[in-house]
């Protein structure tokens, strides 16, 4: 059954019966009943429900089918009283081309080829005198007869029942069986065993299997293993064969192939390893699952497309309104796009246009729903970039086949796109072998191996306030400033619609954290541009983590990064975390800076947090010594930034004091001053401070003597 989104957004709709309320409701109950969440297990609904769910949508639709044929009946006493105006006979026209593509799908045939014809008379301008006049009420007297008789509905057949797939192992080392049997109790699998190849044959004509495992020992009974393979033949799609074998050997490998083994595994085999390989060949035979984004504003039209794609394969979203239309596709990353030609205000081809137009989207397939359009329309339509044209009353299977089809070659064109159209970064999809390369090496000659979560700090406000054109340029603009500040055998992948993930061979955490942050710096000036020409500014935060040491796979290392990318984010976003940050306790720091001049302090302090550090600022000399000496002081600092103008104690005195107190025992001291007279110098060090920078500096070389440091 397909799974269904909807957006919640008041329709805009042409006339008085699109806008009953009980069109909504009809819709509801189909999206409650017929139609599962997406949250929820993909389970088709029995029968049953299915008809009830129409039946219970057909009498809240009632309402609005009788407002539609009030329509249909006051054009048509006008046009007796040759009274009619050209507004009144266009919301009729409309109104029956609408009766006409919804009625269907609950059995009304005859109902919608009358519903169509009292389309085309209302079309022609009819007028007391004409010829058409007489059938025109004739055709509306018998459409209103069709619609109050019971209607027939579609119904979900019984093969839509849940699957689960079944292994059939033919092996007699029991104690291994065993074992699988249990295991794949927690896996959703079925596992059979035949002691040979007779009992195998046995298990085929009870339950045909989805997957046939056996080893070399037991399909060395030619008769019976083809027995077996003839069987296995009646199955509609092919049966994978995976060949078990005790020793890895060139003859085994070969007796492997000409047995169609499909796969060749070693024993001792796990049940988790067996079930990984069997899981890959049951992906290959399922069917595709295309995610179909529908944009009607019909209730009616709604409820046919949905019963339409009420199958496992499909996952729907419906949007009411189209103005919304780019933000639910960056949200909602469809396979397919349905757009209803009929869409109030006749928006649905210019809409056609908009999609086509935008460089992320431009190619996703376009699917019209249309009732009866005339050439020009259909030409127009073409003309916009539309793939394929469905008539109403939707017809069930076609509709399927043509969503099915063009999601296919969607994703066959998708696996062969090399880069993020927006971003120019590694699409997720293509990333996995990349990444897998990239970690072979790192095991193979012990090098560190970085992997980095970034977000989009802003992402929500900009789309939320000043739309998807401010967000792309975000999103955009990060991604061009990853791909500059890195490598090029660094990985940049865009891993969400606003994050990217980073893998850095060679690159330690420390060394990602200081690229990151020098980014994130340079990202910071250079504002986005909003529509009133105000800047916004821009700022990213991430969380990473290294191999060896925060995880042992690609898995595990991006759930360490992913998990500071959140602590990150938890402390006000626009920083670096590095994997196993804490939040600050309040008698230590990473850094103490003491200085007196604010704007420096406050630069430095950004610059610190930035890169993940804590960092706390004092300004006077005094209370420098009162802070960190002392049997019990109130702040222990790792390393000091030293200026030696400081107010009350100089800096040179402040530093006697922290040796005198063995304060330099355990914290690293750095003089940063602009006096540069030699004997300072050689006094400071002397003192114990352990390195000496000059006013003014570089903000990255404090920086990596800050970090250098931290790790001594």
């Amino acid at each position: 059954m397909s799974r269904i989104l909807e957006t919640d957004a008041s329709s805009d709709m042409a006339s008085r019966a699109a806008q009953s309320p009980e069109h909504g409701a009809a819709l509801d109950a189909m999206s409650t009943q017929a139609l599962t969440s997406s949250t929820t297990p993909e389970l088709p609904l029995a029968p049953a429900a299915f008809t009830t769910a129409c039946a219970d949508a057909w009498q809240r639709m009632q309402g609005s089918i009788e407002a539609q044929l009030a329509i249909l009946d006051d054009a048509t006493i006008a046009v007796l009283d040759s009274t009619l105006g050209e507004s009144l006979r266009q919301q009729a026209e409309h109104e029956a081309r609408k009766l006409a593509g919804s009625v269907g799908v609950f059995g009304f045939v005859q109902g919608a080829q009358l519903a169509r014809e009292a389309e085309h008379l209302f079309a022609g301008h009819p007028t007391s005198s004409s010829a058409q006049v007489l059938r025109l009420a004739e055709v509306v007297v018998l459409l209103r007869a069709q619609l109050e008789q019971t209607p027939t509905f579609p119904e979900i057949s019984q093969s839509e029942s849940l699957h689960v797939p079944s292994v059939l192992i033919v092996d007699d080392d029991h104690e291994w069986t065993e074992h699988v049997t249990l295991d794949a109790l927690g896996q959703g699998l079925r596992v059979t065993v035949a002691a040979d190849v007779a009992a195998a044959q046995e298990a085929v004509s009870a339950h045909p299997p989805d997957v046939l495992v056996v080893t070399l020992a037991q399909s060395r009974d030619p008769d019976g293993w083809l027995t077996l393979l003839v069987a296995l033949e009646d199955r509609i799609s092919p049966v994978p064969i995976l060949v078990l074998a005790e020793e890895d050997t060139f003859a085994n490998r070969m007796e492997s192939t000409q047995l169609g083994g499909q796969s060749f595994l070693l024993k001792p085999l796990s049940s988790a390893q067996l079930f990984h390989v069997v899981r890959q060949f049951l992906c290959k035979e399922q069917p595709v699952v295309a995610r179909v984004l529908v944009v009607v504003d019909d209730p009616a039209v709604q409820i046919s497309v949905c019963t339409a794609l009420a199958s496992p394969r499909f996952a729907l979203h419906v949007l009411k309104t189209p103005h919304t239309l780019i933000e639910v596709l960056e949200d909602y990353q469809p396979d397919v796009l349905l757009l209803d030609a009929d869409l109030a205000n006749g928006v649905g081809i210019p809409l056609c246009h908009v999609v086509r137009s935008d460089p992320q989207w431009g190619g996703v397939p376009i699917l019209f729903l249309a009732t009866q359009p005339g050439a020009e329309t259909v030409h127009r339509m073409f003309s916009a970039g539309a793939d394929d044209l469905i008539y109403n009353p939707i017809v069930a299977s076609e509709l399927a086949a043509h969503v099915v089809r063009r999601a296919t070659r969607a994703r066959q064109s998708l696996a062969n796109t090399e880069f993020d159209p927006l971003t120019g970064a590694i699409p997720r999809h293509n990333a996995k072998a990349a990444l897998d390369r990239l970690f072979r090496l790192t095991t193979r000659y012990q090098q560190p191996f970085s992997l980095a979560h970034v977000a989009f700090d802003q992402a929500t406000l900009c789309k939320d306030q000043h739309g998807i054109t401010v967000w792309k340029q975000g999103v955009r603009r990060l991604g061009q400033f990853l791909l500059e500040s890195f490598r090029a055998e660094d990985l940049i992948i865009r891993w969400t619609a606003t994050q990217f993930l980073i893998a850095g061979y060679g690159l330690s955490r420390e060394d990602g954290v200081q690229r990151l942050a020098e980014t994130l710096e340079v990202f910071r000036r250079a504002p986005l541009a909003i529509h009133d020409g105000t800047p916004l500014l821009g700022t990213f935060s991430a969380g990473i983590a290294q191999y060896p040491g925060d995880g042992n796979d690609i898995v595990a290392l991006s759930h360490a990064a992913k998990q500071a990318l959140l602590r990150a984010q938890d402390t006000g976003g626009d920083r670096i975390v590095p994997t196993g940050w804490q939040q600050e306790m309040t008698q230590s720091t990473d850094i103490l800076i003491l200085d007196e001049d604010a704007p420096l302090a406050g630069l430095l302090l950004h610059a610190l947090q930035t890169r993940g550090y804590h960092a706390q600022w004092l300004r006077d000399g005094q209370e420098a010594v009162d802070t960190l000496c002392g049997e019990n002081p109130r702040l222990k600092a790792r390393v000091i930034l030293l200026d030696l103008g400081l107010p009350s104690l100089d800096g040179l005195t402040v530093l006697r004091q922290l040796a005198q107190d063995n304060v330099l025992q355990e914290t690293r001291a750095i003089v940063l001053t602009a006096r540069a007279a030699e004997a300072e110098i050689v006094e400071a060090l002397e003192l114990g401070a352990v390195d000496y920078v000059t006013k003014p500096f570089s903000m990255p070389v404090l920086m990596r003597r800050i970090r250098r440091e931290l790790h001594k």
